[in-house]
Order: C-alpha cells, then structure tokens, then sequence
C-alpha cells in the first residue's frame, strides 16, 4: 500500500508536466538569412544560408528548445495547482481510507485471536444489550454516533466484565473530530459505590475552577489534586469515599478516565486505544481497579 501511495504521488505530477511541456521548434522555425555585404570588386553577393539558434557540437541539449527556466517551473507549478493538486486528493484520501481499514481488520482479527486464549466472548461488530448498560456513563453520552466494536466479555458469578473499543464524533465539517478509546467495564453487586467522575486535569481547568467549575480536591493529597478533576453530584460522600488509600491508589494512574455508577464503573484513557500486545495488561489492571474499590468498601 506504501509504495502504491508513493507511484501516485510521483507518476500523475509527471504525466501532467510532460502533457504541458512545450513541443520543440521544428524545421519550419529556422529562416534562412540573406548576407547583403558582398565582397570588394564590385562582384554580385551571394546568399548565403546562417542557421539561427544552431547548438554546437557537444552540447548535452541538443535538440531542445532554449527555453527560459522561469517559465519551465512556472508551467510545472500552474499544472500541479490547478490540475494534478486536486486530482491526487481523492486518491490519498481513498489510500488513507483503505488503510484504516485494513488496519482494523487486522486488529479485530489480532482480539478475536487474543479473546479465544484468555477463553472470552468476542463480539466485532458490538452488543447492543452491553451498550445500553453502558448508557448511563457519561462517556457513552459525548458527542453522537457513539459504537462499541472489538467487545471481550467474561467474569465469574461475582463480576462480570468488558473490555472494548469505544468510538463517537464530535463536531462538524472543518472541526469534525473522531475520538477512539479503549474501555474497560465491570459490574458487580458488590460494588456499591458513590457516583462520580474523574479525569486528568488540563490547563484550562484551573481557570473553570475560578469561574465556579466543580472540582473536589484535597489539601492533604496535593499529587491527586493537580493529577485529577473530580465531580460528583455526591460530593460529600464522594469526598468521603476517597481515603488515603484510594487516593495513592489513583495517584499513582495518571491519565486514566474513571466513571462509576452504582454496581459498576468504567475505565478509559481519553483518545488512547489499547494496541493488542498491551491489551492483556490493560485487561488485568481493570481487575486492579475493582480491587481497590473492594478494599475499600471493606474499611468501612
């Protein structure tokens, strides 16, 4: 596919140079010139043929128009604006497209593979039961077209669990955006937890903090603080729930998206999908997270 991509962009710029480029002058371009100047005595001139523009012997461009350089680049730059610019568009478009799709092929093909060994369910094309558990997640409510692809389901009579790629749009035409991540879903009875929200803070979240943006922090754990934006509609008892070793526990993630509802949460990277070599780790660190929430809600 690379080297298809590279013929095109090399061979259509020089179809269109070689369809613009001037033809050489022919035989019927060079005139022949008189001599009017005879010689002393009175004798009649003769005529005598000069040939115009005749290259001497030697010379590497023989038979080629003298041409001003200018004027070569300027046909071969008008050419590629108006002409071979817009027409090797569609074609890095179609590669690109074509690409991403093998692309995904491949990978879906690598997690069915990864799915079969660590005795999963796989499900490609996405499960319309899990999305709509999922609904409630803010996640699952950014943007539109929201698709749930490459599911690994499994667990035991205590957890169930997922992990997925999770893909949705935002935006329109020039600030159209697609937005792809891996996620990690588990539920359990067990898991009786406050609602709320987590993810990495960025620049401008210090300036929504000013303007009245919630944000729970805590003076005695700066490292979570500036790590984390955390919201709750609970946040007394999300405050609450968040003891010292929940705390270290999240500090020590950095860049991770956490969302809980009552019997489950969800864990993601924002914009971050989890290649196949690293997608057992990813897996077994969703087991992580329960664990912590469980130790948790035992020191109660």
């Amino acid at each position: 596919m690379k080297r298809l991509s590279w013929l095109i962009l090399l061979v259509v710029p020089s179809l269109l140079w070689a369809q613009d480029a001037p033809e050489p002058a022919g035989d019927g371009d060079v005139a022949p010139v008189t001599a009017t100047d005879g010689p002393p005595g009175g004798e009649e001139p003769k005529a005598v043929d000069v040939p115009v523009n005749q290259p001497e012997k030697g010379d590497p461009d023989d038979g080629m128009p003298d041409l001003d350089e200018d004027v070569k680049l300027g046909d071969l730059g008008g050419s590629l604006c108006c002409c071979g610019f817009w027409s090797v568009i569609p074609v890095i478009i179609l590669i690109i497209f074509l690409r991403r799709r093998a692309n995904a092929k491949k990978r879906t093909e690598t997690l069915s593979g990864l799915a079969s060994e660590l005795s999963l369910e796989f499900h490609p094309d996405g499960n319309e039961e899990l999305q709509l558990q999922l609904a409630g997640f803010p996640l699952l409510n950014k943007g539109r077209k929201g698709q749930l692809t490459n599911i690994c389901a499994g667990g035991t009579d205590e957890l169930r669990l997922w992990i997925c790629d999770y893909r949705f749009i935002t935006g329109y035409g020039k600030n159209r955006r697609v937005h792809r991540q891996t996620v990690v879903a588990m539920k359990s009875d067990l898991l009786k937890l406050p609602e709320f929200r987590m993810r990495p803070e960025r620049m401008f979240d210090r300036v929504g903090q000013m303007l009245g943006l919630q944000d729970i922090d805590f003076e005695d754990h700066l490292q979570f603080s500036q790590q984390f934006v955390l919201q709750s509609d609970m946040a007394e008892v999300t405050r609450e729930f968040f003891d010292t070793g929940l705390l270290d526990f999240f500090a020590e993630r950095p860049g991770c998206s956490f969302e809980t509802r009552s019997g489950s949460f969800i864990v993601y990277r924002p914009r971050g999908i989890v290649t196949p070599d690293k997608f057992q780790a990813f897996f077994e660190d969703g087991f992580r997270y329960y664990t912590a929430l469980r130790e948790r809600l035992e020191r109660n």
